[in-house]
Protein backbone atom coordinates (compact mmCIF):
# COMPACT_ATOMS: atom_id res chain seq x y z
CA UNK A 1 0.00 0.00 0.00
CA UNK A 2 1.17 3.64 -1.09
CA UNK A 3 2.47 6.01 1.92
CA UNK A 4 0.35 8.45 0.25
CA UNK A 5 -2.45 10.45 2.20
CA UNK A 6 -4.90 11.91 -0.76
CA UNK A 7 -7.46 14.24 0.22
CA UNK A 8 -7.96 15.72 -2.93
CA UNK A 9 -7.90 15.34 -6.50
CA UNK A 10 -7.79 17.29 -9.34
CA UNK A 11 -9.78 16.94 -12.44
CA UNK A 12 -9.05 19.46 -15.83
CA UNK A 13 -12.03 19.38 -18.44
CA UNK A 14 -10.61 19.57 -21.70
CA UNK A 15 -8.75 16.41 -22.46
CA UNK A 16 -9.70 14.65 -19.03
CA UNK A 17 -13.43 14.97 -18.33
CA UNK A 18 -14.59 16.01 -21.59
CA UNK A 19 -12.81 14.89 -24.81
CA UNK A 20 -10.22 17.46 -26.25
CA UNK A 21 -13.23 19.20 -28.29
CA UNK A 22 -11.32 22.28 -29.51
CA UNK A 23 -8.93 20.27 -32.04
CA UNK A 24 -12.37 18.54 -33.35
CA UNK A 25 -14.30 22.24 -33.55
CA UNK A 26 -10.97 23.35 -35.63
CA UNK A 27 -11.35 20.64 -38.11
CA UNK A 28 -15.12 21.42 -38.74
CA UNK A 29 -14.57 25.08 -39.01
CA UNK A 30 -11.80 24.64 -41.32
CA UNK A 31 -14.24 22.30 -43.76
CA UNK A 32 -17.10 24.46 -43.12
CA UNK A 33 -16.29 27.70 -43.90
CA UNK A 34 -12.99 26.49 -46.37
CA UNK A 35 -10.45 27.80 -44.35
CA UNK A 36 -7.54 28.14 -46.62
CA UNK A 37 -5.20 29.57 -43.66
CA UNK A 38 -5.07 26.79 -41.31
CA UNK A 39 -1.84 27.81 -39.02
CA UNK A 40 -4.03 31.45 -38.66
CA UNK A 41 -7.30 29.22 -37.24
CA UNK A 42 -5.76 27.56 -34.77
CA UNK A 43 -3.34 30.36 -33.75
CA UNK A 44 -6.75 32.15 -32.75
CA UNK A 45 -7.58 29.30 -30.72
CA UNK A 46 -4.47 28.87 -29.20
CA UNK A 47 -3.48 29.13 -25.69
CA UNK A 48 -0.34 31.20 -27.03
CA UNK A 49 0.22 34.76 -24.92
CA UNK A 50 -1.70 37.22 -26.27
CA UNK A 51 -3.89 34.95 -28.64
CA UNK A 52 -7.80 35.69 -29.35
CA UNK A 53 -8.57 32.20 -27.07
CA UNK A 54 -5.98 33.33 -24.23
CA UNK A 55 -7.46 36.66 -23.88
CA UNK A 56 -10.79 34.73 -24.08
CA UNK A 57 -10.40 31.67 -21.43
CA UNK A 58 -8.97 34.78 -18.91
CA UNK A 59 -11.90 36.45 -19.25
CA UNK A 60 -10.41 39.67 -21.08
CA UNK A 61 -12.19 39.31 -24.15
CA UNK A 62 -15.92 37.81 -24.54
CA UNK A 63 -16.97 35.69 -26.50
CA UNK A 64 -18.49 38.05 -28.84
CA UNK A 65 -15.31 39.86 -29.24
CA UNK A 66 -13.75 36.37 -29.74
CA UNK A 67 -16.03 35.55 -32.62
CA UNK A 68 -15.65 39.20 -34.15
CA UNK A 69 -11.95 38.72 -34.08
CA UNK A 70 -12.08 35.22 -35.77
CA UNK A 71 -14.79 36.18 -38.58
CA UNK A 72 -12.66 39.23 -39.38
CA UNK A 73 -9.65 37.87 -39.94
CA UNK A 74 -10.78 34.62 -41.38
CA UNK A 75 -13.08 36.34 -43.25
CA UNK A 76 -16.46 34.15 -42.70
CA UNK A 77 -19.51 34.51 -44.21
CA UNK A 78 -22.14 37.29 -42.22
CA UNK A 79 -24.36 34.71 -42.56
CA UNK A 80 -22.94 31.38 -41.37
CA UNK A 81 -21.18 33.29 -37.97
CA UNK A 82 -23.98 32.26 -35.24
CA UNK A 83 -22.94 28.58 -36.03
CA UNK A 84 -18.97 28.67 -35.08
CA UNK A 85 -20.12 29.03 -30.75
CA UNK A 86 -22.19 25.84 -31.12
CA UNK A 87 -19.41 24.00 -33.66
CA UNK A 88 -16.83 24.65 -30.74
CA UNK A 89 -19.16 23.65 -27.60
CA UNK A 90 -20.44 20.92 -29.20
CA UNK A 91 -17.26 19.54 -29.80
CA UNK A 92 -17.06 18.28 -26.56
CA UNK A 93 -17.75 15.03 -25.32
CA UNK A 94 -17.66 12.92 -21.80
CA UNK A 95 -14.93 10.64 -22.13
CA UNK A 96 -16.32 6.59 -21.22
CA UNK A 97 -16.33 5.94 -17.53
CA UNK A 98 -15.46 9.42 -16.02
CA UNK A 99 -18.77 10.25 -14.45
CA UNK A 100 -19.06 6.67 -12.78
CA UNK A 101 -15.42 6.85 -11.65
CA UNK A 102 -16.58 10.39 -10.18
CA UNK A 103 -19.46 8.79 -8.17
CA UNK A 104 -17.15 6.82 -6.50
CA UNK A 105 -14.33 9.13 -5.23
CA UNK A 106 -16.99 11.93 -4.01
CA UNK A 107 -18.07 10.13 -0.78
CA UNK A 108 -13.96 10.14 0.37
CA UNK A 109 -12.16 13.04 -1.35
CA UNK A 110 -12.07 16.02 -2.06
CA UNK A 111 -12.43 17.14 -6.15
CA UNK A 112 -12.00 19.89 -7.69
CA UNK A 113 -11.95 21.10 -11.33
CA UNK A 114 -8.52 23.71 -12.63
CA UNK A 115 -9.14 24.78 -16.17
CA UNK A 116 -8.52 26.93 -18.64
CA UNK A 117 -12.03 27.38 -20.04
CA UNK A 118 -14.47 29.58 -21.52
CA UNK A 119 -17.52 30.92 -19.12
CA UNK A 120 -20.01 30.56 -21.64
CA UNK A 121 -18.51 26.79 -22.57
CA UNK A 122 -18.82 26.08 -19.43
CA UNK A 123 -22.49 27.22 -18.77
CA UNK A 124 -23.36 25.16 -22.30
CA UNK A 125 -21.66 22.01 -20.88
CA UNK A 126 -23.41 22.22 -17.48
CA UNK A 127 -27.13 22.86 -19.15
CA UNK A 128 -25.97 19.90 -21.43
CA UNK A 129 -24.32 17.09 -18.72
CA UNK A 130 -24.86 18.57 -15.75
CA UNK A 131 -21.27 17.93 -14.73
CA UNK A 132 -20.82 20.27 -11.94
CA UNK A 133 -22.79 18.40 -9.52
CA UNK A 134 -20.01 16.18 -9.40
CA UNK A 135 -17.63 18.45 -7.72
CA UNK A 136 -16.60 20.17 -4.32
CA UNK A 137 -14.96 23.53 -5.87
CA UNK A 138 -13.74 25.47 -9.49
CA UNK A 139 -10.97 27.06 -10.41
CA UNK A 140 -11.74 28.56 -14.07
CA UNK A 141 -9.29 30.61 -15.62
CA UNK A 142 -12.03 33.26 -16.34
CA UNK A 143 -12.27 34.03 -12.73
CA UNK A 144 -8.73 34.58 -11.94
CA UNK A 145 -7.29 36.24 -15.39
CA UNK A 146 -5.00 33.75 -15.49
CA UNK A 147 -4.60 30.48 -17.27
CA UNK A 148 -2.18 27.21 -17.30
CA UNK A 149 0.64 28.83 -18.76
CA UNK A 150 0.68 31.17 -15.58
CA UNK A 151 2.61 29.66 -12.43
CA UNK A 152 0.81 32.12 -10.06
CA UNK A 153 -2.43 30.15 -11.66
CA UNK A 154 -1.34 26.78 -10.36
CA UNK A 155 -0.66 29.09 -6.52
CA UNK A 156 -4.21 29.84 -6.59
CA UNK A 157 -5.05 26.34 -6.61
CA UNK A 158 -3.37 25.82 -3.73
CA UNK A 159 -6.02 28.08 -1.73
CA UNK A 160 -9.16 25.66 -3.00
CA UNK A 161 -7.90 21.86 -2.22
CA UNK A 162 -7.79 22.44 1.64
CA UNK A 163 -4.90 20.21 2.15
CA UNK A 164 -1.57 20.13 1.52
CA UNK A 165 -0.31 19.88 -1.83
CA UNK A 166 1.20 16.85 -1.38
CA UNK A 167 -2.02 15.53 -0.15
CA UNK A 168 -3.57 16.49 -3.79
CA UNK A 169 -3.42 14.94 -7.00
CA UNK A 170 -3.87 17.02 -10.10
CA UNK A 171 -5.27 14.95 -13.58
CA UNK A 172 -4.33 16.31 -16.71
CA UNK A 173 -3.90 15.57 -20.21
CA UNK A 174 -1.02 17.65 -20.81
CA UNK A 175 3.05 16.96 -19.39
CA UNK A 176 3.86 20.52 -19.04
CA UNK A 177 1.06 21.03 -16.44
CA UNK A 178 1.84 17.99 -14.07
CA UNK A 179 5.42 19.50 -14.39
CA UNK A 180 4.51 22.85 -12.76
CA UNK A 181 1.90 21.35 -10.38
CA UNK A 182 5.09 18.85 -9.15
CA UNK A 183 7.31 21.85 -8.66
CA UNK A 184 4.40 23.26 -5.95
CA UNK A 185 4.64 19.75 -4.05
CA UNK A 186 1.92 18.58 -6.16
CA UNK A 187 1.11 14.52 -7.07
CA UNK A 188 0.25 14.28 -10.60
CA UNK A 189 -1.12 11.80 -13.41
CA UNK A 190 -0.93 12.10 -16.85
CA UNK A 191 -4.41 11.58 -18.54
CA UNK A 192 -4.68 9.02 -21.24
CA UNK A 193 -8.01 7.33 -20.75
CA UNK A 194 -9.68 6.41 -18.38
CA UNK A 195 -9.39 3.20 -17.40
CA UNK A 196 -5.11 3.65 -17.26
CA UNK A 197 -6.39 6.34 -15.03
CA UNK A 198 -7.93 4.15 -12.38
CA UNK A 199 -4.69 1.73 -12.92
CA UNK A 200 -2.62 5.15 -11.86
CA UNK A 201 -4.88 6.10 -9.16
CA UNK A 202 -3.58 2.47 -7.08
CA UNK A 203 -0.07 3.55 -6.90
CA UNK A 204 -1.73 6.45 -4.61
CA UNK A 205 -3.59 3.79 -2.60
CA UNK A 206 -6.97 4.91 -4.63
CA UNK A 207 -8.98 1.76 -5.45
CA UNK A 208 -11.98 2.01 -7.46
CA UNK A 209 -13.50 0.84 -10.47
CA UNK A 210 -15.68 2.39 -13.09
Amino acid sequence: MSNYNIKTIIFDLGGVYFTPGSFLAIEKIKEIYDIKDEKLLREIFSNKSNSEGNLLRRGLMTIDEFEEKLFSKLEINKKERKHTRYIWFGSYCIHYGIENLLRNLKNEYRLVIFSGNVKERIEYLEKKCGFLKYFDDTVFSFDYQKNKNDIEFFKELINHIECEPSEAILIDDEKKNIKIARSLGFNGIHYYYTEKLIEDLKKYGIITEI
